[in-house]
């Protein structure tokens, strides 16, 4: 079977969940199926280069008509077709829900990572509720023939908010990549990103995208409310409405106690979080939850929200809070930060939990439902 898949949610260049979703299951898959053959695509007026990427097994298909007017085709339009377009195919995997126009023959896997714009519309700006609108979630996922959610959770949604029929769902937990998220990481590197990043000697890390869902300016406001010496480093690229995110770092009494680095490469990441004292993914809605399960894979103990998919992710092995509750996120950040029991505890739990959750078993469980088509 001849299967394409779309790579064009890689063209930012910078790693998020989606991004890391593909690169991470691509690998694997192309490493690990010798029967199919696939083609990979993409379209974008500059030319990416995937070289570095260990995508085996395949060849590269690129175009180069510029993405809002190919959108603007496939939503009036449904054209230019995909199998004319890239080449002919049997299937189409999409590994997040995108524009796309194929024949009725073709088959469609679509996998979802969460319904967060649907469900919570209020944490986008206009032109991301508009482009959600647009694509169409539920027209796209009824015309699937297989959906792969990343959590119960996700599946849950897509049952309640699009009504589509259990069985057509697959759960698929994404993965984490244990040769870079691990506690053993070399001193010598642990101090050479310290050295890098001016990193306090003791600190909590918020390490995510500066967007509303993640909740960032309840996590401030309840670190002002504890007493601690450690200070607050925050780490991640600027998603969108982030204006009261930098309103609330510059307002706060412990301003000077606040350190943001910007965009933080993957590589880098594991060392900022084995670095830190406790590690913070308070989020009020997450379809998967990288942020925490990438903490507790390097040994750190997490304060996580009780909210959506995260109590999937870390199971017992972090303090849970109420994201809506900023006393009860400071309670919480407080018991990490002070109970050295507590911290041993989770943090043991921690690695034996993170390591349910393989790269390589999602992509044999990705795999699986290519040869069932």
């Amino acid at each position: 079977m001849k299967i394409a898949i779309d790579l064009r949610g890689l063209h930012s260049g910078r790693i998020s969940g989606v991004e890391n979703y593909i690169v991470n299951i691509l690998e694997r898959l192309l490493q690990m199926d010798h029967r199919n053959e696939y083609v990979l695509f993409e379209n974008a007026w500059r030319i990416k280069d995937y070289q570095h990427l260990k995508f085996i097994n395949s060849r590269i298909v690129q175009r180069r008509l510029p993405n809002k007017l190919f959108n603007l085709s496939l939503l009036l339009a449904r054209r230019p077709l995909f199998e004319n377009y890239f080449g002919g195919f049997d299937a189409l995997f999409l590994p997040n829900v995108n524009f796309f126009s194929i024949s009725d023959k073709t088959k469609l896997v679509v996998a979802v990572h969460d319904l967060s714009p649907l469900v919570e519309p209020q944490f986008y700006d206009f032109r991301r509720r508009l482009w959600h609108s647009l694509v169409n979630f539920r027209k796209t996922l009824r015309r699937a023939d297989r959906v792969i959610a990343v959590s119960e959770y996700t599946k849950s949604d897509l049952v309640r908010v699009l009504g589509l029929p259990p069985e057509k769902i697959s759960v698929v937990y994404s993965g984490i990549d244990h040769a870079l998220f691990r506690p053993d990481l070399p001193e010598s590197k642990l101090r050479a990103v310290r050295n890098l990043y001016g990193l306090p000697g003791e600190y909590v890390l918020f390490l995510n995208t500066l967007e509303p869902r993640k909740n960032l300016v309840n996590f401030i406001k309840a670190y002002e409310k504890v007493e601690t010496k450690a200070a607050l480093v925050i780490g991640g690229k600027k998603g969108w409405k982030y204006g009261p995110i930098f309103a609330a770092m510059n307002a706060s009494p412990k301003r000077r106690q606040i350190k943001y680095l910007g965009y933080v490469p993957e590589d880098h990441k594991p060392y900022l979080l084995r670095l830190a004292r406790v590690a913070g993914s308070p989020s009020f809605y997450e379809g998967f939850g990288f942020p925490a399960l990438e903490a507790l894979s390097v040994g750190v103990p997490v304060l996580t929200s009780q909210a959506t998919s995260l109590p999937e992710a870390v199971d017992d092995a972090a303090v849970m809070v109420d994201p809506h509750n900023i006393d009860d996120i400071a309670r919480g950040l407080s018991l990490l930060l002070t109970d050295e029991e507590l911290r041993r505890r989770l943090v043991d739990k921690g690695l034996k939990q993170a390591q349910k959750f393989s790269w390589e078993n999602s992509a044999a469980q990705v795999l699986n439902i290519f040869n069932a088509l």
